[in-house]
């Protein structure tokens, strides 16, 4: 759970973020939706289940920004490593983090997530949210892409295809653009791959510090000293001449090598 102080301030950031890193002609149009919507948008999760990620007051902003910090740093491994990061740009990349998952709010008319009233469900399922029927369904992806399109926000082509397949191949439909047999058909850009992988670690990130905080789910301890380790499973498995005649020297002595502290 977050503080009223870290709701408002993540929404504060948030806020500025946009303001700061996307062009006036879009911000003009941004801005007005958002405080419109402020009040939901700043208290809505991030996800129905608690042990998803941030499925609690104020997780959808909570997730959004630490998605948007994630996608900062890892542009520079992506750079750093020789990735081409001329293909798209710092405010796409931004564009992309900010308003990825803004299908979450719902349609206009309604909100997507709403406090469950099945005690059994909470229980049992950790399903803290329910989703609201009376609204179409649609995949959260492209209910971003209908809502900004809404507004008559326009997006880019790298800003549509990072949007649309930020989830990667948990969404079967994006094998497309993710397994493509033909060189051709490649992606053309890093982005989407920099964007699903931000999103990815920030979810992971997200259920570590809920399971820290709860202990549902036992972790998963400290390996020991692995050079111990190691030598336990050589001795196990007789790794020597005798055993096996066709070992030379010098391969032993790479093996060797492995399990030196």
């Amino acid at each position: 759970m977050l503080s009223a102080e870290k709701i408002q301030s993540n929404w504060d950031r948030y806020i500025n973020e946009i303001k700061t890193n996307i062009s006036k002609e879009r911000t003009d149009i941004l801005i007005p939706f958002l405080k419109k919507f402020e009040e939901r948008i700043m208290m809505m999760p991030a996800a129905a289940k608690n042990w998803h990620h941030s499925a609690f007051a104020g997780g959808y902003v909570d997730h959004v920004l630490r998605v948007y910090d994630c996608a900062n740093e890892l542009y520079k491994t992506w750079n750093k490593m020789g990735g081409d990061i001329s293909t798209y740009t710092i405010e796409e990349m931004h564009f992309v983090a900010l308003f990825h998952d803004l299908g979450k709010m719902g349609q206009q008319e309604g909100e997507y997530y709403q406090p469950n009233d099945s005690q059994w469900h909470i229980d049992k399922l950790g399903q803290v949210y329910k989703f609201n029927t009376d609204i179409p369904a649609m995949k959260i992806p492209e209910r971003s892409l209908f809502l900004l399109q809404q507004i008559g926000c326009v997006v880019s082509q790298n800003e549509y295809i990072g949007i649309k397949i930020h989830d990667g191949l948990y969404d079967e439909s994006n094998k497309f653009y993710f397994m493509s047999g033909m060189k051709e058909t490649k992606l053309r850009s890093h982005l989407p791959l920099l964007m699903h992988q931000a999103d990815h670690m920030a979810a992971q990130i997200e259920f570590e510090i809920w399971n820290n905080a709860t202990d549902a789910v036992p972790k998963q301890s400290k390996p020991k000293n692995g050079t111990k380790g190691d030598k336990t499973i050589r001795n196990a498995k007789k790794i020597n001449t005798k055993n096996n005649p066709n070992l030379s020297n010098a391969t032993l002595d790479v093996i060797d090598s492995f399990f030196k502290d």
